[in-house]
């Protein structure tokens, strides 16, 4: 492999490797799109380019790991080859999270540098830097959200994965402060996108042609209550509320400006406290709103969500399930679980199974807690909220995902015979490979196989189907 140094010939060459949520992917695409207007050529291979952007997760332990991994990998490579190339600048949740907390800091050892999130807009000019004086430098990246990021949202991005899918931020950061999160650590705290800039973005991506927005941000419910007065304060006596919930509000102005025909709309990362009828009603309003719905419920035990800091019991996730299934016919329904976490009794964890068991949830992600640092949970008094070992976390973990699978397999048994859409994205062996509105991209929730010629259908092209069988996870159905 030929490694030359940049020259006055040819633009320096970077990569990025991209790690964790779908809201580090806005971020990449938007890191992408800024690198390549300010004069970088994007190379797949790190090891081909002059600085590797990598954008890390910080969530969770695990996520560290990977982060921690991946950096050391592309330095371990670098080294090998007896190069001095790629300079490694390691971006997102990773970096915020050590900034404010320093044994967290051996997850970044091997980068050249850290960036965060005050530094995107600048971050071309950073590695410019990096380029030509081939040293590294250091970073203490801020905890809290800077103004200047939101304002970078609207920048253009240079998307990654399917042409006709995008996702669309509502905003960073979160502000519920769960006892088991280090968002707010990282993220900062709730800060809302401007409305006009929304709809902005998502007129763009709609004319660019995608057809499917999946709507994402810590807690998308929660979008504009950040610009409310607390209930408590002067200005609330002063204030008057919107005639519905501001989330509500932004989704029928996303509805009236979107295309009428041939587009998705599909909201993630909804918290259930902040779900309300207002809400409900626009979800259920415009056909367009894909019949889905990501709720992280997180626990189902009043006394586990309570030592959460969720804000709501069982009573509260019994009555939301049944009015969303009642009055969205058809709705699949996506949730997380934390299993683990301290104060999970054997009877509370058997609550869980039992619900799971039952089908509630269609499609099931379920993590054990990590004790991450700085947060409400790892400091729980252990008299009062005994550990679970780590061992027995991850078998109840697995025993749960088994219990899902039998359910899965039941539910998706129900749709057989159903008329539905397709959003057909890949043609191979004989068939169109893509999704329902009831799956989320990116295979978390499973995809649908159509049997029909490569002519047929074109990728992007919304259309209806009728649905013949089903596995554990996936579905196969018939044009109509």
């Amino acid at each position: 492999m030929s490694k030359q140094p940049p020259s006055p010939e040819r633009p320096p060459l970077f990569s990025l490797v991209n790690l964790g949520c779908p809201k580090n992917t806005v971020d990449s695409e938007g890191l992408l799109a800024g690198m390549a207007l300010a004069g970088f050529a994007f190379v797949e291979d790190p090891l081909e380019a002059d600085v590797c952007i990598v954008n890390t997760c910080g969530f969770l332990d695990a996520s560290r790991r990977e982060a921690e991994d991946a950096i050391a990998a592309i330095a371990a490579a670098r080294d090998a080859a007896g190069v001095d190339r790629p300079a490694i600048v390691a971006v997102g949740c990773a970096v915020e999270r050590a900034g404010g907390d320093a044994s967290l800091g051996g997850v970044l050892a091997s980068a050249d540098l850290c960036a965060g999130f005050a530094d995107y807009p600048r971050l071309p000019d950073i590695c410019r830097g990096l380029v030509r004086a081939r040293r590294a430098a250091g970073y203490a990246g801020p905890r809290r959200l800077p103004a200047a990021y939101l304002s970078w949202l609207g920048e253009p991005r240079m998307r990654i994965g399917s042409p006709w899918s995008a996702y669309l931020k509502l905003g960073e950061g979160c502000s519920n402060c769960c006892a088991y999160c280090s968002i707010p650590l990282i993220r900062g705290r709730r800060a809302s996108r401007p409305a006009r800039a929304i709809l902005d973005e998502a007129l763009r991506l709609a004319g660019s042609g995608v057809r499917e927005l999946t709507l994402i941000a810590q807690d998308t419910t929660a979008w504009g209550l950040d610009a409310m007065p607390p209930p408590h304060s002067p200005a609330a006596a002063r204030w008057r509320a919107p005639a519905a919930a501001p989330f509500a509000a932004l989704l029928r102005d996303l509805l009236a400006e979107l295309p009428e025909r041939g587009i998705w709309l599909r909201v993630l990362y909804a918290h259930p406290r902040h779900l309300d009828g207002a809400i409900l009603d626009a979800l259920v309003s415009d056909p367009r709103v894909c019949p889905y719905l990501d709720l992280p419920l997180q626990h189902v035990n009043d006394r586990v969500l309570r030592l959460m800091g969720r804000g709501y019991g069982r009573d509260r996730v019994d009555r939301l399930l049944a009015d969303l299934r009642a009055r969205w016919p058809g709705v699949a329904i996506r949730s997380t679980f934390i299993v683990g976490h301290p104060g999970e009794t054997p009877g509370a964890y058997r609550e869980l199974l039992d619900f799971v068991r039952a089908g509630a949830i269609d499609h099931l992600g379920v993590f054990a807690w990590s004790p991450e640092p700085g947060t409400r949970s790892v400091a729980l008094d252990p008299s009062a909220a005994r550990r679970v070992s780590p061992r027995l976390a991850a078998a109840r973990r697995d025993e749960l995902m088994r219990a899902q699978a039998t359910a899965s397999r039941r539910l998706l048994r129900a749709r057989v015979g159903t008329a539905t859409s397709f959003l057909p994205e890949a043609w191979r062996r004989g068939a169109w490979h893509g999704r329902t509105p009831w799956q989320a991209p990116d295979g978390i929730d499973g995809g649908t196989a159509v049997p029909a010629p490569e002519s047929a259908l074109r990728p992007g092209k919304i259309v209806p189907v009728r649905i013949v069988s089903s596995t554990t996870y996936d579905l196969k159905a018939a044009l109509l």
